[in-house]
């Protein structure tokens, strides 16, 4: 066994002789952007549900779908961190931080959550009076503070863990997952949604890993899709 970044992890003899490459180690960086497309959305969810008037139809069509859409985004990117990042740190960090643990017991809150949420949603999409909204709108809030407190913990403590003990192509076996489970239709919707809120250089780096026709897609059409989209949404 050796000690690295704090934490004994297994190796074999012929790892422990050989010398750290550090091209070797995934770059965590995509999954800070991710957390603040998630923050992003959460943080001005609430008053778009305020803002729903019965009779309304288009506007809470518009709104709840953007929600639902959310919430199927959350449940995928939690979902592949379930099959492929505990297991995975499990396994190789001894001992278990209780950062872990924590960490599926709150995917176990947010799914509890968001199937409050979805409940909510579908009686706005039914009928909208003021003790519906504001019952969504508060379990919004509080789906969005709990998110908040989970990517925090997860980036401090987590993401560092994932940078030490994963491979480059275990990392990026999440973000393929991801994209496995979305349907084809919210794939360039969901790209665009995480380069609309990265730097140049974040941006860089995941188009650089997208696929070729994703890239084009997304310059020809996604970008100016997402502004159209965002500007229904808020009035941009």
């Amino acid at each position: 066994m050796i000690e690295t970044g704090g934490w004994i992890t297994r190796a074999d003899e012929k790892e422990m002789t050989m010398p750290a490459i550090a091209d070797t180690r995934p770059d965590v960086q995509d999954m800070i952007v991710v957390h603040r497309n998630f923050r992003h959305n959460f943080d001005r969810a609430p008053a778009l549900i305020r803002g729903l008037r019965e009779g309304d139809t288009a506007r809470i069509r518009l709104v709840v779908d953007h929600l639902r859409f959310l919430l199927t985004g959350l449940e995928v990117h939690h979902s592949s961190e379930d099959d492929l990042l505990w297991p995975k740190l499990r396994e190789r960090v001894i001992p278990l931080p209780e950062a872990i643990s924590r960490m599926t017991d709150q995917h176990h809150q947010l799914d509890i959550l968001t199937t409050k949420l979805t409940a909510a949603l579908n009686e706005l999409d039914v009928h909208v009076d003021a003790d519906i909204r504001e019952r969504a709108a508060g379990l919004c809030e509080e789906l969005g503070s709990v998110v908040d407190a989970h990517m925090t913990e997860e980036e401090e403590t987590i993401l560092p863990l994932a940078a030490a003990h994963l491979t480059v192509a275990e990392w990026e076996e999440l973000g393929e997952r991801g994209l496995e489970k979305l349907a084809k239709k919210d794939l360039l919707p969901a790209l665009s949604s995480l380069l609309a809120v990265a730097t140049p250089e974040e941006r860089k780096a995941f188009l650089a890993k997208a696929p070729v026709p994703a890239r084009v897609l997304w310059r020809l059409v996604g970008r100016r899709a997402h502004a159209r989209a965002e500007a229904r949404l808020y009035g941009n």
